[in-house]
């Protein structure tokens, strides 16, 4: 049962009803998913989600994406079954199956069984599959072969799928997003994906945060104009405007400037107007990167905790992987909420949710899931291109 309900144009304030439509017209849709559970804490972040979401699912207008389809929808399903996202199923696996992928492999992604894949899915289940699991690296190997067949950029858009999928998963697991029945009348009859195992925010065994053992360097680096082409050089503007730099992670976003601006104008939001306390923003963003062993957004984010006064203990603690014996009540709240949307079953238990509300609302408490999905995405690709840490603390790294 969804925990929010969908938030009414003419119940928003009027300086905000702008970004309602603008979701609208993006989507060509109206408000559902995702886009309510944000319309209950920011409608201005909700356009943010949907501008970058429609570049990888433009729903039969001009497809901006050079990944095919097919291979975009397939993320999604392996996406979804990871991440137990049944809502992500539903939007996707008729789109998937019309683009071509086989009834016998969706059947066998949802009911977790082995698959027997084409080379090219093959390759992708390889890729996403690493940095979804283990200590959420991609092999040489992998990476190489992934690189060969797709191009940088298709190398970078097909990341950025895998992470926007997650981004977008976190905030539909919190609030338990289900589709209605017009939205399943549209739609051709499906399977529903069952949500397996139970939330929990089980400490894993100890590990560290590993290191970077190899090297992406044969990437070209873009970090100023001359790197891009004059009518893309707007794009790079526009990702200065924001942060006043070009930060390693967008060196590589840039392969694809017009997804990099959209990812940065998303980061804008998490950086600088999040509604969140700066406290409690930077613990959400830690213990992301922690639970996905990314050493470029737990850097980023320990810069974040120090600057805003975050107990040093805390912050270890999170590191460590250690009960968080320095955090006040609030903080327990969030922790309890992030872990179990990044362990277990990537759902919150009833109770947890619960005192996630009492302590920051439903706002707040979507704020946390953004951010989660925001840092995941982001700790998503710099583990894809082995991005060492910023290394300048004043400047944003995300």
């Amino acid at each position: 049962m969804p925990r929010v309900d969908k938030v009414e144009r003419e119940s928003l304030p009027p300086n905000e009803r702008r970004f309602f439509d603008a979701v609208q017209a993006i989507r060509r849709r109206p408000i559902s998913g995702p886009f309510i559970v944000l319309m209950n804490s920011s409608p201005d972040l909700a356009a943010r989600f949907a501008q970058l979401g429609h570049y990888f699912h433009a729903r039969g207008q001009a497809d901006e994406s050079i990944v095919p389809l097919r291979d975009r929808s397939f993320i999604s399903l392996i996406g979804s079954r990871v991440l137990e996202s049944p809502y992500e199923w539903a939007a996707w696996v008729n789109w998937a199956l019309d683009a071509g992928v086989e009834q016998v492999t969706v059947d066998a992604i949802r009911e977790g069984r082995p698959l027997d894949l084409e080379p090219t899915e093959k390759l992708v289940n390889d890729f996403c599959g690493q940095l979804v699991s283990n200590n959420h690296r991609v092999s040489i190997a992998t990476f190489n072969a992934a690189l060969e067949h797709y191009g940088v950029r298709g190398l970078v858009e097909l990341t950025v799928t895998l992470g926007y999928f997650a981004m977008i998963a976190l905030p539909l697991n919190a609030y338990e997003m289900q589709m209605n029945a017009a939205q399943l009348g549209q739609r051709k009859p499906f399977k529903p994906l069952d949500v397996r195992g139970t939330p929990s925010a089980a400490f894993a065994e100890h590990r560290s945060l590993p290191p970077l053992t190899d090297s992406r360097s044969a990437m070209r680096v873009i970090g100023g104009h001359d790197d891009l082409p004059a009518a893309e050089q707007h794009f790079l503007d526009r990702i200065i405007r924001s942060r006043g730099w070009i930060s390693p992670a967008f060196s590589v976003l840039l392969h694809t400037p017009d997804v990099a601006e959209r990812i940065a104008h998303i980061g804008e939001y998490i950086l600088y107007q999040s509604q969140l306390a700066p406290q409690a923003r930077a613990l959400a963003w830690l213990l992301t990167a922690r639970d996905l062993d990314a050493g470029y957004t737990w850097s980023a984010g320990v810069s974040a905790a120090s600057a805003c006064g975050l107990d040093a203990r805390l912050v270890a603690e999170v590191e460590r992987d250690e009960p968080l014996a320095a955090a006040t009540a609030e903080q327990r709240a969030l922790a309890t909420f992030c872990r179990q949307l990044l362990r277990g079953n990537h759902h919150v238990g009833d109770a947890q949710y619960a005192a996630a509300i009492e302590h920051f609302g439903v706002p707040g408490a979507v704020q946390i899931a953004a951010v989660a999905g925001y840092v995941a995405m982001m700790s998503i690709i710099s583990n894809a291109f082995a991005l060492a840490p910023a290394g300048d603390a004043t400047r944003p790294a995300l």
